[in-house]
């Protein structure tokens, strides 16, 4: 009895207001309420309304990117059967330029299509070898639409360039190659460098290295010239460790 007079005063309400009600007995989540709605389009927008009803945003590609449609209606449906998932990676130093993008399609309707506006201009579902700033992109799959944006970002750090490790060192005072020579390593200058002999014994070992002051001419700790041999180095820097084999012949 309760629940009849709520449902009359409901529709005296809604009939006294020019408002047209439905009455469910298992009303949707959503239910729609009236009929009432209109248009509204500014320089950047088309919005169609009516009230109470789920909204849909649609987009097509062109120029300017903010150009969008974004409509309600009963007609439209309750679920975007189109979801992704998109993930990113920022570049990794100043100037680096290596940040990346990549959108998963995770459920869609049909044919996926990709497209990532200016600058890039590229129709793949990953892109590479991104600068630091917003990138837009846009997703359809013959049914729904998607459009967002991502940032990318750089790791306000220097870049470092990768280590080059000579193979040979000829200690025999000509002037080449008397030291061994480890390119790029004075950018590390948080470092150690192991050298060991081929039973595996420590011979020689320093931190800082840095091809000046401190080098391996091939001796060992104590200053003592080194046998002509094949020698194994162990290179540490906070970022990781690199191992290999040398040659000294004199």
């Amino acid at each position: 009895m309760i629940i009849k007079k709520h449902i009359l005063i409901t529709l005296i309400i809604a009939l006294s207001s020019g408002i047209y009600a439905q009455i469910q007995n298992n009303p949707p989540m959503r239910q729609v309420l009236g009929t009432t709605g209109g248009t509204h389009t500014s320089a950047t927008m088309s919005l169609d309304y009516t009230v109470g009803e789920p909204m849909v945003e649609t987009f097509t590609p062109g120029s300017p990117f903010l150009v969008k449609t974004i409509t309600q209606g009963f007609q439209q449906p309750y679920n975007n059967a189109l979801n992704i998932h998109v993930i990113h990676t920022n570049s990794t130093c100043i100037g680096a330029n290596n940040g990346s993008a990549s959108i998963a399609v995770l459920t869609s309707t049909g044919t996926v299509h990709y497209y990532w506006f200016s600058p890039l201009a590229d129709s793949s579902s990953t892109v590479s070898n991104l600068v630091q700033g917003v990138y837009h992109y846009w997703v359809f799959d013959g049914t729904f639409t998607i459009t967002d944006s991502l940032v990318i970002n750089e790791d306000a750090v220097p870049c470092q360039s990768p280590l080059v490790f000579y193979t040979g060192i000829t200690p025999n005072g000509d002037g080449n190659n008397d030291t061994w020579w480890i390119t790029h390593i004075e950018e590390y200058p948080e470092n150690t460098v192991s050298i060991f002999n081929r039973w595996g014994s420590l011979v020689w070992k320093k931190s800082g290295y840095d091809n000046s002051s401190t080098i391996w001419d091939g001796t060992n700790n104590n200053g003592v010239s080194l046998p002509d041999a094949t020698y194994f180095y162990v290179v540490e820097i906070p970022s990781g460790t690199w191992k290999g084999w040398v040659q000294l012949t004199h």
